[in-house]
């Protein structure tokens, strides 16, 4: 029985001598893709590195936007022959213009100075119009410095659809200007 229990003893010092404690690394860059399980990150030495965020904390690993700056720890997951990079936490160093498009915008209607129009941005990609019965923004999406608007146009008895591709000149917390062919179209202010 003793030989039996001092087996044992060996046996669980060498399987614990076998588990090694795991590594864990923190990059910063920029995140060129996310979805809700993965964030593909272009790190500051210009490596592109595929997270996995199944499993994480959500409260230590938030939702993050295209082109969002982030540092992030991670740890490697070794599952059969492939590794498996799992995000631990992520903090965002820089919002990407995506943080600040969104939200609702308005101008002085041109025609009526007491009245105003614009667009609403929202956070699922979809767009609605302020002030414009005739133009009705349907989505949108960013993509780099262009805005791309989903829209039908109504005005003309007859129903247009179509994609408006506008230059975003400025944009920050407060205002957004919008061009096309070099023109400045709207000079929006956030609500």
């Amino acid at each position: 029985m003793y030989a039996f229990c001092v087996w044992i003893v060996c046996l669980a010092l060498g399987i614990s001598s076998c588990v090694q404690e795991t590594k864990r690394f923190t990059v910063s860059g920029c995140v060129a893709d996310a979805s809700m399980n993965n964030i593909t990150l272009v790190t500051l030495a210009g490596d592109t590195l595929n997270i996995s965020k199944m499993d994480a904390d959500p409260v230590k690993v938030p939702g993050v936007l295209v082109n969002d700056s982030v540092t992030l720890t991670y740890r490697v997951e070794h599952v059969g022959d492939s590794k498996i990079l799992q995000a631990e936490e992520l903090a965002i160093t820089k919002h990407s213009p995506f943080f600040f498009i969104q939200g609702t915008w308005l101008e002085p209607n041109p025609i009526n100075a007491a009245e105003v129009q614009g667009v609403i941005l929202k956070e699922d990609g979809t767009a609605s119009s302020v002030g414009m019965e005739t133009l009705l923004f349907e989505k949108w999406e960013l993509n780099g410095n262009q805005l791309l608007l989903t829209s039908k146009s109504v005005g003309s008895g007859q129903t247009l659809e179509g994609v408006d591709t506008l230059q975003v000149e400025k944009l920050d917390a407060d205002s957004l200007v919008l061009s096309r062919a070099g023109y400045t179209i709207w000079q929006f202010g956030r609500k």
